[in-house]
């Protein structure tokens, strides 16, 4: 299993997630949504299957 942290912050109503491994955003609307959604993201760009990938969340937004 490969695991990536992931930065979220509430924003429009929803959470904004970044992956700074991929340096790539997301959205998902609700809190039990969050690690699914940065796990389709990981997914997508990486060519992983969801199973294998481990979500770890930090409620922060990244520093410039």
């Amino acid at each position: 299993m490969r695991t990536f942290e992931v930065l979220a912050w509430a924003e429009s109503g929803g959470f904004v997630l970044y992956v700074p491994e991929v340096e790539a955003l997301t959205r998902a609307r609700k809190l039990d949504e969050l690690e699914a959604a940065a796990r389709d993201l990981v997914a997508e760009l990486l060519g992983l299957e969801p199973g294998t990938i481990g979500i770890t969340l930090r409620f922060e937004r990244p520093h410039p």
